[in-house]
């Protein structure tokens, strides 16, 4: 894993209540860091990867974040609509208003960021999908 940096602590966490209540009150920090990750077909991509330390606690929850495809125009062959994808975190895509996320290839490629609508699934269902995906 390459460089790892806090990226919020303490009360700037937007999940501190969920953490606490899950895990136990401690001093929370949210890290960052990038790492090669292996997808479903074998291939290793690098990937900016999320999670949460807590002191006496090691590491807890990594972050998935889910889209949902509503238009494919000019993507018919890569995209699904009404299909869930996972985002991949990428500062730089944000900023021109693009989404990386990996598509029906098995690559992670840039889209238009409208072409997606953000989901909150309950955690439960998305530690499925992501033990399903591993």
């Amino acid at each position: 894993m390459g460089a790892i940096e806090t990226i919020a602590s303490g009360r700037s966490i937007r999940e501190l209540r969920r953490l606490n209540r899950v895990y136990g009150k401690t001093t929370w920090r949210k890290k960052k860091g990038i790492a090669k990750i292996r997808l479903a077909d074998g291939t290793i991509r690098l990937a900016e990867l999320h999670w949460y330390e807590g002191h006496g606690k090691g590491k807890k929850a990594m972050k998935h974040k889910f889209l949902l495809c509503v238009d494919n125009e000019g993507y018919e062959a890569s995209l699904e609509v009404r299909k869930l994808y996972e985002k991949i975190p990428d500062k730089e895509a944000d900023r021109h208003n693009q989404v990386r996320i990996i598509d029906e290839s098995g690559e992670d490629y840039l889209y238009p960021s409208k072409f997606f609508a953000s989901v909150r699934l309950p955690m439960q269902t998305k530690n499925r999908i992501v033990e399903k995906a591993a």
